[in-house]
Formats: structure tokens, sequence, C-alpha cells
């Protein structure tokens, strides 16, 4: 039973929002990477991917190509999102003034040929704010060429696809990294490592603080630029705890010499992503993976350079019939399981209250029971009491009865018994004038009579009231 359970359960979550297709696209210098992105209930999974390479100038050439792949792989009129190369495009830090908060996309937009190499018409952009002081604003710059962007978002739009996004590459691979098992760190690095290249991204939140890359090095070179950058970038605060790495020489570089910076070390096979492979060119799959999750919405980290109007709209796959009755039981069931246990919360509620009130009589009847049981003792004292003999009026009637001649040392009464000790020069006599006296009866010696140096009778009698 569990095991067709468990397989109909696999099949439901496989089959549930089926059609959350989307399509990254990393382009490169010479190149563009295709990956499928899936989303369901599973997560997020990695489907087919291909490289399509072109001359330098000669994009258009993939006009043939890709709506043929695109039909192949059924992805007719699906989201794509497009990551581009920092070989192609910019990062760039820039300081404002502090009176520019008000309209800062304005002044951004006026003061941006100050900052990159090419006009603002010739660039798709965008900015992050890194921090504000008393003073200054300062901004992360991102930008990428119009004119080849949209050749290839035309490309994209003529096979059917629907683009939604275009962001930086390592901000596109930061989104993947992500999605690791345990939770990133605030402030982390990224390197994508190649085999004479690197591309280093700090990212600090949401925000990429930082970008630096370096071409053309090779082996200890390529190592002591790395260990410098992030030297460099270590002294940040809040200081960088991980660094993810990816890419061709991702596998054989010696983070040894980065062990000083105590940084958890992350690669693509610690990401719980099915269908990402070791074999796949990650230096490109990444990036394309991390855009084609732009294809299910916005993200908080990086900055969509598409502008709002030319973007597509995201629309979610398209439910089955039986995924949806399935779906609306499983609802039903769990509105009744938290029904009924809302409905037991609620008589457990008020049986508590009931025993609550309960409790405080109780108190008050526990205070009486102790109240009345301190009476009883009371009342048993009082009455042991009045059943006592008179001692005050027993000796006063002794006091009076016995002769001069005699003297009492030692009187001890009881409830029924009375014990006389003392000395008499005629002892003898004692017995008969306490027996008439009618205050006792059964009157009789104790212990024989002894008589002292005085010729004085020492005697014990015992008698009963």
């Amino acid at each position: 039973m569990r095991p067709n359970v468990s397989q109909w359960w696999d099949a439901l979550r496989a089959s549930t929002l089926t059609g959350m297709d989307g399509l990254g696209a990393y382009l490169g210098g010479e190149g563009l990477t295709l990956v499928q992105v899936r989303k369901n209930l599973s997560g997020i999974q990695v489907g087919r991917w291909s490289t399509y390479p072109f001359e330098p100038g000669k994009m258009e050439e993939l006009g043939l190509v890709l709506p043929e792949t695109v039909s192949a792989w059924g992805l007719e009129s699906c989201p794509v999102s497009l990551a581009v190369s920092p070989h192609l495009a910019f990062f760039r830090q820039a300081s404002l003034p502090r009176a520019a908060a008000e309209n800062l996309a304005q002044v951004v937009a006026y003061e941006l040929d100050r900052f990159l190499p090419l006009p603002a018409d010739n660039l798709l952009y965008g900015f992050q704010v890194l921090a504000e002081t008393e003073t200054e604003i300062r901004l992360m710059l991102m930008a990428v060429p119009r004119d080849q962007v949209e050749m290839c978002l035309r490309l994209l739009t003529e096979a059917t696809l629907r683009p939604v996004a275009v962001e930086l590459a390592p901000v596109a691979a930061a989104k993947v990294f992500a999605l690791s098992a345990r939770p990133l760190p605030p402030s982390w690095l990224l390197l994508l490592l190649l085999d004479n290249s690197f591309e280093l991204t700090h990212i600090q939140g949401a925000k990429v603080k930082a970008f630096a890359q370096a071409r053309n090095l090779q082996g200890q070179d390529l190592s002591r630029a790395i260990l410098a950058q992030v030297d460099g970038l270590a002294a940040a605060r809040p200081q960088p705890q991980a660094l993810g790495i990816y890419g061709r020489g991702g596998a054989d570089f010696k983070v040894g010499p980065l062990k000083k910076h105590e940084l958890e070390v992350i690669y693509p096979s610690h990401l719980p992503i099915p269908g990402l492979q070791p074999e796949m060119n990650l230096g490109e799959v990444l990036p394309a993976v991390g855009a084609g999750l732009s294809c299910f919405g916005p993200a908080a980290l990086g900055v969509n350079l598409l502008p709002p109007a030319a973007r597509a709209a995201i629309r979610l796959g398209r439910f089955s019939f039986t995924t949806m009755l399935l779906l609306v039981f499983l609802g039903l069931s769990c509105l009744w399981g938290a029904s009924a246990f809302i409905h037991t919360r609620v008589e457990l509620f008020r049986v508590n209250r009931q025993i609550a009130g309960l409790s405080q009589e109780a108190k008050e009847v526990e205070g009486l029971l102790k109240e009345s049981r301190a009476l009883a003792q009371q009342m048993e004292s009082l009455h042991k009491i009045a059943q006592s003999p008179d001692k005050l009026g027993i000796l006063k009637e002794l006091t009076q009865l016995i002769p001069s001649n005699t003297w009492l040392f030692n009187l001890r009464l009881s409830k029924q018994y009375v014990n006389l000790s003392g000395m008499s020069s005629a002892a003898s006599d004692l017995i008969p004038l306490l027996d008439k006296s009618g205050l006792l009866k059964k009157t009789e010696f104790a212990s024989p009579i002894v008589t002292d140096a005085n010729k004085l009778e020492h005697f014990k009698i015992k008698a009963e009231f």
C-alpha cells in the first residue's frame, strides 16, 4: 500500500503545474546557450540544453536553428530570459549627490554617459542602491549593449518565444547558488573560473556589491590574481563567509590559499537541482538556468535590464482537469483535517475553562474542609477537657477531708483514677475516711506503708471516681 501511495504522490508532484516551463538563454561573445528549466512541486529541474556557436557579428545565423529547437523541445510561446556575459556588459560603481534621491532614476539616466563608455541610448541598463550617506548615494550600475541584446531577443521572439527579462550572467548564476540546500550567508562570493580567466562577484544581501574579472592569465598568475581579489573583498564588512565556484577550471582550483578567510566552499554538485550534470558547460549553463528562473516571476537578487514595456507577461502553466480535481481533493482533505484539529482545540479550551472554574470551587471546598477539621479538633479537645475531672475541686475536697496529721505531696488524676502519695502519723485511717466520704471508691494502698525515723508513715493510695 505504501509504495502505491508513494508512486501516486510522485506522479502527482511531477504532473502538478505541468506547463510551467521556462527557457534560460546565455549570450556570450561567440555563442548562445539554451537551457530548459521546469518548475513544479518537486522544485527546479533542468531539462534539455544546447549551445549554438556563431561567428562574431553574425548572430543572425541562428535565425533558422532556433525555431527548429524550440519546436523540437515543445516550448512554443514559452517565456525566455537572457543572461549576458560580462564580456559584453558593464558593472560600474558610481556615486551621486544625496540630493539626487528624489528623482534618482532620471538623474542616473542623465549621468549615465559619465560612468559608462557607451551613450545611454545604446544601452539597456539598471542600477541598485548600495549605500546612502548624508552627502552621497553609492550605486552599482549594470548595462548591456542594446544592439546585440535586441538582435538576440528578436531571434528568440521569431522562434515564438516571449522575452521576460535580461540580466547579467554572474547575477543569474548567483540565483542558482541561492538554491543551495544550506542557506547562504548575507555576504558571499561567486567565482567563475575558466582556463585563463575568472569573474569574481561579491553578493551582499540581494545586491551586487562588487565585481572583478581578468583574462589571459596562466597558472600561478591566475591563482595570485584571484587571491588578491578575494583578500580585498574579505576586508569588506560584513565579511564574506562563503564562496561558490563554477566553470571549467573550478574542479581543479586549489582553495588552500583561501582557507585563511574561512570561506565555506560551494560547488554546483551541492545544488539540489535534478538534471544539472558535471559534464555540462556549467560556465554557460548555470547562468542560463538562473535566467530561466526569471520566467517564473521576479527574483529578489539582481536587476531586470529589459524595459518594462518590452517584457512579456508571465503566465502560470495550465492545470489538467485531473490535477485540478486532485488538488481540490487534497485541499478539502487538509481543510477537513484542520477543522477537526481546530474543533478539538476549541473543545479542549472549553474543558480547560470549566476545569479552571471547578478548580476555584474545589479550592474553596478544600478550605472549608480544612476549617471544619480544625473546628472538629477543637471540639474534641473541649470534649476531652469537659470529661476530665475537676482537679481543683477534688484537691479542695481532699484538703478538707484528710486530717491535720496527714500531708499530701503528690496527686495524679486521670479520667477514672486518682493516685495519692504522702505521709501521715496514722495512714491506715485514711482508707475508711476516703471511702466514707463518697468522693472515691475502691480505695486501697498501692504499696506497703513505710515508717520513717520520725515515725511518720509514707503511703501510696489509688482509687476510682
